[in-house]
């Protein structure tokens, strides 16, 4: 069931996502033109414009942790909800990460490819803050779905963007303390195959380095029990699909899934990233009662009215309650009557609204209100998982393509595969100053990514859904050539749809992105020439670690450090500690390293010699080879563009726009 089950968790706090913006220009990747700004704060000129140098946070370290977080309320089996202080032994404990290793990292796949965040190495614990937690698990780096940068009404840029992350908690662990507590023991009692269903939801980000809460951002999440054969990252169930070309209703509410639990005839939605909101905190952007019914007439659409004729109301959602986000972390659960129930199999269901704002409030609407949003045209909804592969060059990997219609598989489904082809232009920041480095193209070549498809290996094609509604997308890769050129590699996106979806159809960012890493020759005795470029780029990239722990552009400073960076470098790519945290380095350049290190530790290479001398500066020449000049030293602040995600989403949708037509 997910974490959308009559039994659920709910917590809220804070989120801080400290990551490192020098790598959010994919022209920073280039080791021949960085130059030593592209490490310092954005700097914001008296007339507004601005030079965007390392970006908003080139510090970062890339951590994730969740901060403050108490769980608030709790679902129990018979399908009430507590929230009362002493109403059960979990109210009111924390939500948190280890507390013996490092925090989570969030990850990006590629900087052509910004939308997949995902945290790796995320452990989340239930703990009375004295005793071994009640429960603990590792988070599945799955990444974050339906972002949106709307939500925030009277927010800008990165700071007005929402989103969740939905995934499992693995190989969870049990204390035998938690069974003091009725509602973990239905829990744990609910769930399968030592896994639990986690969802997120962050908001409210603060980006200015000058805000005392930097990197820090409100986060309301549920977990609930997981079963197994469900999709872990998605729920796959109903799903609310916006009718225009852009990432919200005409009411402002953006993509959001529900699901009907018919054992406990119960309609689930989950708005925790669904509703517009007007703080940092959460609170609602008002747009008038608000009910959730079904449609009788299928064919009504979003921004129309409905009548007791075409529409059978459910119950109100109220979503305007004080702290009602923070309360609920967004479930909304309304028990089904026998006529809702058999409705609900066979038709879709909706939002509807009634306020003074709605299209001719006193004639149009009848007083009945208008749709805000609707599930999608008959019931489809088409999902994937995993939605992000990393492949070392010639490779495989699979994806399930989930098929349903009103919430049930949809047997024998067809799915349309295509490649999206040459993608320019992404990746790249606004501001003076641009780096000099050109724009690489996404998305090619083409015939380094087949598909088993029609029968055989293709570039596109059609895959079948099974008797379950799951089609499997095989795909191959060979190594692309590096035509990207400065950078590993290259970023192929993967469109997947019923044939005649439109492009509204699913959010925004739904593809499958693939970054497929070149073939490398491990050398049998690699030299420090052999790597360099490798650890240059990387130290361009991460200042904090050449600043606060090893130079990776420095031979002498490796060597010194070479223990620690053997370790790190041969860690699970799972652990929080595993290096580079970017997650983008093939297989065949971490063996490289590794025998190098190797190499070092058993005293076969010259360096140790001149381990006791200064470690030269990573940043050791400009483009043309000389000192670069110092750059100017720029007071931290905000830009006045988008540069973050923002950027990255407004340059996409419009390449994405162009490849479609």
């Amino acid at each position: 069931m997910s974490f959308l089950n009559p039994v659920r968790l709910v917590f809220s706090g804070i989120f801080q996502a400290d990551v490192s913006t020098v790598n959010n220009d994919v022209r920073h990747f280039d080791n021949g033109s960085f130059e030593p700004s592209y490490q310092e704060f954005t700097k914001t000129l008296p007339n507004g414009d601005y030079i965007a140098n390392g970006w908003w946070n080139p510090t970062g370290s890339g951590a994730f942790r969740l901060i403050d977080c108490k769980v608030v309320g709790l679902g129990l089996a018979d399908g009430s909800f507590v929230d009362t202080p002493g109403a059960d032994a979990a109210l009111g404990m924390l939500i948190g990460g280890s507390t013996d290793r490092t925090s989570g990292k969030l990850v990006d796949i590629d900087p052509q490819w910004q939308v997949a965040s995902a945290p790796w190495g995320l452990d989340v614990r239930l703990t009375d803050g004295k005793t071994p937690p009640f429960f603990s698990g590792r988070y599945q780096p799955n990444p974050f779905r339906d972002l949106w940068f709307t939500r925030n009404i009277n927010a800008q840029n990165d700071s007005a963007a929402s989103s969740t992350f939905q995934s499992v908690l693995e190989n969870v662990d049990w204390a035998d303390d938690a069974m003091l507590s009725p509602f973990l023991r239905q829990l744990r009692d609910a769930t399968t195959g030592g896994m639990l269903s986690i969802r997120l939801a962050t908001f409210g980000f603060i980006g200015d380095v000058k805000d005392p809460r930097f990197t820090l951002g409100t986060v309301v999440g549920t977990i609930g029990p997981q079963l197994e054969d469900e999709p872990v990252s998605f729920i796959r169930g109903r799903r609310f699909i916006p009718a225009n070309n852009i990432p919200y209703s005409w009411a402002g509410i953006t993509y959001f899934s529900g699901q009907i639990d018919e054992p406990s005839r119960t309609a689930f939605l989950d708005l925790s990233n669904a509703l517009q909101i007007t703080d940092a905190k959460g609170t609602p952007n008002p747009i008038g009662a608000m009910t959730l019914g079904i449609l009788r007439d299928a064919s009504v659409t979003e921004n129309t009215p409905v009548t007791p004729d075409n529409y059978l109301p459910i119950a109100r959602i109220p979503y305007d309650a004080p702290d009602w986000l923070a309360r609920t972390a967004g479930v909304f659960a309304a028990g089904l009557t026998d006529e809702q129930l058999a409705l609900s199999k066979t038709n879709p269901l909706a939002l509807v609204t009634v306020s003074d704002t709605n299209p001719g409030a006193t004639d149009l609407d009848l007083g009945y209100g208008i749709v805000a949003i609707r599930e999608a045209q008959d019931g489809v909804y088409v999902c994937a998982e995993p939605l992000v592969h990393r492949i070392d060059g010639a490779g495989r990997a699979e994806s399930l393509v989930y098929a349903t219609r009103y919430g049930h598989p949809v047997p024998g489904a067809s799915i349309a595969i295509t490649q999206m082809g040459r993608i320019p232009g992404q990746g790249g920041g606004g501001g003076l100053d641009q780096p000099s480095a050109p724009i690489p193209d996404m998305g090619v070549p083409e015939s380094a990514v087949t598909f088993a498809v029609n029968g055989g290996p293709a570039t596109g094609g059609t895959i079948v859904a099974d008797e379950d509604g799951v089609a499997r997308l095989d795909i191959s890769t060979t190594s692309p050539g590096n035509p990207r050129g400065y950078i590993d590699g290259q970023v192929y996106l993967i469109d997947y749809r019923i044939p005649g979806q439109s492009n509204t159809a699913r959010s925004s960012f739904d593809y499958i992105a693939l970054h497929v890493r070149d073939d490398f020759d491990v050398p049998a005795d690699p030299t420090w020439d052999d790597i360099a470029p490798i650890m240059t780029q990387y130290g361009n990239l991460y200042p904090i670690m050449s600043k606060h722990l090893v130079d990776l552009g420095s031979e002498a400073s490796c060597a010194r450090h070479a223990d620690i960076l053997h370790l790190a470098f041969s860690l699970p790519e799972t652990d929080p500690n595993y290096m580079p945290v970017t997650r983008d380095l093939s297989v065949y350049k971490r063996r490289t390293i590794l025998a190098w290190l190797e190499k070092v530790q058993r005293g076969e290479t010259a360096v140790q010699a001149r381990a006791h001398q200064a470690a030269a500066p990573a940043l050791r020449t400009g483009p043309s080879g000389t000192a670069p000049a110092k750059a100017a030293t720029a007071t931290p602040d905000q830009p006045t563009a988008a540069d973050g995600k923002t950027q990255f989403a407004k340059t996409f949708a419009r390449a994405a726009t162009r490849s479609r037509s």
